[in-house]
């Protein structure tokens, strides 16, 4: 297991990735124990993204046994590798794209050992940002699709939020279905603050150099 010690405090504060959000941990207890959720939902194309986005800045989220099925036309698990046991280490497990647009560092990787049985996990503490993995599979419009998968968390105390605030740090995991999720661009409105604070900084700056 990677050690908690020295991992740093998000410096950066990026919205969740935008996109068909399906499911989310926000407002739910953290816990170290794994929980299982199951999702039901529609797909909007005849090929579904499947993704999910992981934020934890001071700790570690684990996501395991990933299964997609068609409950309208039963199938099996439509997706590749949603056990994570075709091999350790990668950023992209086999089967899945690794998605890091959205500006998050230190993304995650498949580790042994950490699933709820023994088994391999998805082991991401993605810092100031969200990073994600995806995979896409065929989908029948007017089927309804049931998604289960187990995740647990190495923070074990507070409520998974999707922002670092006042109130803790950003932890949350978010479940996408249909396109590619996208990263959040400001409003044109929040960069002229943002460049109205730089400047005003700048001026504090020179002013107190002028006093010197």
């Amino acid at each position: 297991m990677i050690g908690l010690a020295g991992r740093a405090q998000a410096t950066l504060n990026q919205s969740p990735p935008s996109g068909n959000v399906i499911y989310s941990l926000t407002g739910q207890t953290i816990s170290r124990a794994y929980q299982t959720a199951t999702i039901n939902f529609t797909p909007t194309g005849t090929t579904t993204s499947l993704s999910f986005a992981f934020r934890e800045d001071p700790a570690f989220l684990e996501l395991a046994n990933v299964v997609l099925v068609d409950s309208t036309t039963s199938s099996g698990n439509l997706l590749t590798n949603g056990d994570f046991s075709l091999g350790l280490g990668a950023s992209a497990p086999p089967g899945w794209t690794y998605l890091n647009t959205f500006g998050a560092a230190a993304g995650g990787r498949v580790l042994s050992g950490c699933g709820p049985l023994g088994g391999n996990c998805y082991f991401d503490g993605a810092v100031g940002a969200y990073d994600a993995i995806t995979q896409s599979t065929s989908t029948t419009l007017g089927d309804i699709y049931t998604l289960n998968f187990q995740y647990a968390d190495t923070y074990g105390f507070g409520t998974y939020q999707p922002l670092n605030d006042s109130s803790g740090p950003g932890i949350d995991m978010f479940v996408y279905a249909g396109a590619l999720p996208t990263r959040v661009v400001p409003e044109p409105g929040s960069l002229a603050m943002l460049g109205l604070g730089v400047i005003m900084i700048g001026l504090l700056g020179f002013a107190a150099r002028r006093r010197a």
